[in-house]
């Protein structure tokens, strides 16, 4: 594929913008996880969040309509990275294997690990609204697309009866990442990683890879070259 190239003019006069609205979506980003840890992220306001992150509102609104979308896309942009990389397994083995769905829920793992101030607020509606809408439908979309490329096939067929099951896989997860973060700690991740592997239905990734070893040996050297 054969990528545009811009002049030295153009880079010379898109480069600042860019830096410069990189380095506001990451000074927004912070003040959005902050604030979503300390109160009520769906009723929190535009002007609490432009204080914190040093900007104006119109500068504020290039980024997000609100604060709740704000913090939807700042914790999407992170899990995309986790949709991603599964893909990525999913080419490689052609099928939805069981060391792929552990390898991908321990990621989300991590990811709810690296924003724990979120997910696990004292403030319970941040919370919420993180796992029950944020995470779940993220795994939810996951699901689906997992099945609408064939990497699954569900018993039931037709696109009703695969949306009732991407929700109560989706919904499931994150009521289980829900209920670990609510144990003291310290917590045990295996757990939570086996408690989820035991809800899945028996048809969804049944089977271990016999390649799993020699193609994450390979898919490391890709990584590597790459």
């Amino acid at each position: 594929m054969t990528l545009p190239t811009l002049s030295r003019q153009q880079i010379e006069a898109t480069a600042p913008d860019d830096a410069r609205y990189e380095r506001t979506r990451m000074r927004l980003s912070a003040a959005v996880l902050a604030l979503a840890s300390e109160q009520d992220i769906t009723t929190a306001s535009v002007a609490e969040l432009t204080r914190r992150a040093h900007i104006n509102r119109s500068t504020f609104y290039a980024h997000a309509p609100t604060p709740v979308q704000l913090l939807t896309r700042v914790l999407s942009r992170d899990l995309d990275q986790v949709r991603q990389h599964t893909a990525l397994l999913l080419d490689r083995d052609g099928l939805l294997f069981r060391d792929v769905t552990r390898t991908t829920l321990d990621e989300i793992i991590d990811h709810v690990l690296r924003h724990e101030a979120v997910y696990g607020s004292a403030h319970g509606a941040s919370a919420m609204y993180a796992l029950r809408v944020v995470l779940a439908e993220h795994v939810e979309q996951s699901v689906l697309s997992v099945f609408s490329e064939g990497f699954v096939l569900p018993p039931l067929p037709g696109a009703a009866s695969a949306a009732l099951q991407a929700a109560f896989i989706a919904h499931g997860v994150a009521g289980a990442v829900e209920a670990w973060l609510r144990m003291p700690s310290p917590r045990e991740r295996e757990l939570l990683l086996a408690a989820v592997e035991t809800m899945y239905p028996a048809w969804y990734a049944p089977h271990t890879n016999p390649n799993g070893r020699a193609n994450a040996v390979a898919m490391t050297t890709i990584g590597d070259i790459s």
